[in-house]
């Protein structure tokens, strides 16, 4: 499961970076300069660029430097979609670990630290879920 699963979420600015250098990449730069603005300067011979080059590497540290080339970009921190991907991936991850025989119980206590949350966190997104799977099976087709 990648960034893209929750693209909706995501701001105009990142879907239009991702387009360039695509969701794996686009996540790494959120994980490292969300919430911060980035200068593209004319030159690469700066910090700040020589940080994004480490983040994602020479091809997508050059196609971001030649497409802002002169500009400021705010990397917004996406926090809504980054809380959906994760919430996504665990539930993901949750069943998983359901089909290879773990309880319910055990699987969440293994989770939550990878995740970051808590099991009562984990128990109300997992109801969550389950309650939005009945819904979307009790709706009727309209068409």
């Amino acid at each position: 499961m990648d960034l893209k699963a929750v693209e909706h979420l995501l701001p105009e600015t990142l879907r239009h970076i991702a387009g360039l250098i695509g969701y794996s990449d686009t996540l790494k730069l959120i994980e490292v300069f969300g919430g911060t603005t980035f200068v593209f300067t004319k030159t690469t011979d700066t910090e700040r660029f020589k940080q994004l080059l480490h983040v994602i590497g020479e091809h997508n540290s050059i196609t971001l430097q030649a497409h802002f080339c002169g500009t400021e970009i705010y990397i917004p921190n996406a926090s809504a979609a980054m809380r959906e991907w994760r919430n996504q991936r665990f539930i993901s991850e949750y069943n998983a670990l359901l089909k290879g025989g773990l309880s319910g119980v055990k699987a969440v206590i293994k989770l939550c630290p990878k995740f970051g949350f808590s099991d009562r966190h984990a128990w109300d997104l997992l109801s969550r879920h389950k309650q939005s799977a009945i819904l979307t099976a009790k709706q009727p087709n309209l068409f």
